[in-house]
């Protein structure tokens, strides 16, 4: 084989590859943007369990709060990058040299309730996104407040941090689940005493109607019918309180979708036909190409 048949094999089959590519992402973006746009948005109250789709704002767990590790800003979520460039003559790369996602659990309200998301594994869309060059990896080194053409392309290192921040409208399609907290008879057993002991400081008010005979004392069958009525109490507090919580995860199907994404749905859906569009346009592009090869001449057999 001489090297130009070679040349021409090699080319053809990048710009196969490429064709094939193209067709596949296409393929994905098609799918996902009509999964999205078919799914209808559910109430965090009464969704389903399995995969959904819900709008809400996004905020902190109680008592938590999320800081990134560039800006020092709150957020709910953050990505912050460092990039270091390599310089290879006249041709410059820039090669990762640290990547940390947040991975704390953050809430998603709406109105009508809350859930609990966890963003591992979560193709997530931030709500702003700011990158500047130093010269320095120095952890004190600080995002500048203004973009200025100093800061542009200036500097060994590329900082990279993504956000998104708490009170800030978030759509969200995942794999929706409720977990029930109903704690143990031990645990009611020790509410139960700990009710019965308040009462016995404070017979007059508590006991008397136990006292069936009137004798001012709380006799042995008697305090049966004590801790029965405190047993009851406890377990009325207990069922008016919450004990259930919703979870918003992974799908545990790879084909379906977890996305968190601080674009609402509309602009999210356009931009995924913009991608399949372009896809086809330039896998269209590529099949001409590879058919005025082929014409030209075949791949096989070689003279």
């Amino acid at each position: 084989m001489s090297w130009a048949e070679a040349e021409y094999l090699v080319s053809s089959s990048i710009l196969l590859g490429g064709l094939i590519f193209l067709i596949y992402f296409a393929f994905v973006a098609f799918k996902r943007f009509r999964f999205m746009d078919g799914t209808a948005t559910s109430k965090i109250r009464s969704a389903a369990q399995g995969q959904v789709e819900l709008k809400g704002l996004a905020e902190f767990m109680q008592n938590d709060t999320i800081y990134s590790p560039f800006s020092g800003s709150r957020c709910v979520w953050y990505h912050c990058s460092i990039d270091k460039k390599k310089q290879s003559g006249k041709r410059s790369t820039w090669t990762n040299i640290s990547d940390e996602f947040s991975s704390q659990m953050f809430r998603l309200e709406d109105d009508t309730g809350e859930c609990y998301v966890d963003p591992d594994d979560a193709h997530v869309i931030p709500e702003s996104e700011l990158t500047w060059y130093v010269h320095s990896t120095d952890s004190r080194t600080q995002p500048p407040r203004k973009t200025s053409l100093l800061s542009l392309n200036l500097g060994s290192y590329r900082f990279c941090e993504r956000l998104i921040r708490p009170a800030t409208p978030l759509y969200a399609l995942g794999w929706f689940r409720t977990q029930y907290n109903y704690p143990s008879d031990e645990f009611i057993s020790n509410q139960v005493e700990d009710l019965v002991k308040q009462w016995k400081l404070r017979p007059g008010r508590y006991l008397q109607e136990y006292d069936l005979d009137q004798n001012g004392k709380i006799q042995k069958k008697e305090w049966k019918a004590v801790r029965t009525a405190a047993r009851k109490q406890v377990l009325a507090k207990i069922n008016n309180e919450k004990n259930e919580h919703h979870i918003l995860t992974k799908p545990t199907e790879k084909s379906l979708p977890y996305i968190l994404s601080a674009i609402d749905e509309d602009q999210l859906v356009a931009r995924k036909k913009l991608k399949a569009y372009v896809s086809i346009a330039a896998a269209c592009l590529l099949f001409g190409v590879l058919a005025l090869m082929f014409s030209i001449r075949p791949p096989y057999p070689f003279n």
